[in-house]
């Protein structure tokens, strides 16, 4: 089995496509969208205040993660906007969760560290890297999307 696709009959088959680097990134933007939740009282407060626990947030990134690749190979496949018109293979679907997964768990570790560790002044900060993170790996999607065209 093909790890890394390398060419376009392996996109949507393969753990690692180029559009793992979206679903990674789908993971950052579900993170910082649910710390919100958190992080406004904490920031009006100046104090951590937790209306609902992180390790749950976890678990509504993996909500989305799945919801997505429901869509993604039922409504899109059937509306004919799939890419390549094709469904994603099980394991491409599982890696596509996991990479979701990976963003968040990215963005809960920065967060931890400078919210939690360094201090509550940070929490701009974390949005900051956040959204410095998001781009970052959108360019990297759209370079990686043009080498496998």
């Amino acid at each position: 089995m093909v790890v890394f696709a390398e060419d376009l009959d392996q996109t949507g088959t393969a753990p690692w496509d180029f559009f793992s680097w979206g679903h990674i990134d789908m993971g950052i933007a579900s993170f910082l969208l649910l710390s919100l939740i958190n992080i406004i009282p904490s920031y009006v407060d100046q104090a951590l205040v937790y209306i609902i626990p992180y390790w749950s947030m976890i678990l509504l990134i993996i909500a989305v993660g799945i919801g997505w690749e429901i869509i993604e190979n039922t409504v899109l496949y059937n509306t004919g906007l799939k890419f390549e018109n094709r469904r994603d293979s099980l394991v491409n679907a599982v890696w596509d969760v996991i990479f979701v997964i990976v963003g968040g768990f990215y963005m809960w570790i920065i967060k931890g560290i400078l919210v939690n560790i360094i201090g509550v002044h940070l929490i701009l900060a974390f949005y900051i890297v956040g959204i410095i993170s998001f781009i970052v790996v959108l360019i990297i999607f759209f370079i990686a999307r043009a080498i496998s065209m």
